[in-house]
């Protein structure tokens, strides 16, 4: 008990190094991906540590997947940072992106955005962010897709 008293301060360092060090080793693993996947001219824009709220035409309550969202020439994609999950959203089918405050009844924060897409000719379906600055995604989006399509 004794050693803890005498270096804890060098234990919380050690603890918060350990973190960062985690994080940039996830994002190290995100980018390499990305990189394998996606051409570097194709990628229009990208951030990590984004939490998606899932589609609204999916049972219950939103869930939250934490994971990077990438924006490219052909559309949209959210990829969930320990799982398999995906979101894949093609371009062509984006028709709107606003700031949100709620999604499937549920509050969000405020720093939310939602796009709504269309998944046929008759139906539209509606996916949620929460992100850093989201007037800046908004306008990425629509010069990207929507003011494209117009």
């Amino acid at each position: 008990m004794e050693f803890f008293q005498q270096y804890h301060i060098a234990i919380i360092g050690c603890l918060f190094l350990c973190g960062i060090i985690g994080m940039s080793w996830l994002t190290y693993k995100e980018k390499k991906w990305i990189k394998n996947t996606y051409k570097k001219e194709d990628i229009i824009a990208l951030g990590f540590g984004v939490t998606c709220y899932g589609l609204s035409s999916d049972q219950g309550p939103p869930k939250t997947y934490r994971g990077f969202l990438l924006i490219h020439k052909g559309g949209l994609l959210f990829k969930n940072r320990f799982s398999s999950i995906r979101f894949d959203v093609p371009g062509k089918s984006i028709q709107k992106a606003y700031p949100a405050s709620s999604h499937k009844g549920a509050r969000l924060y405020k720093s939310a955005v939602k796009i709504d897409f269309s998944t046929s000719p008759k139906s539209m379906n509606t996916i949620a962010f929460k992100l850093s600055y989201p007037p800046q995604w908004i306008e990425i989006i629509e010069k990207a897709f929507i003011k494209n399509s117009i």
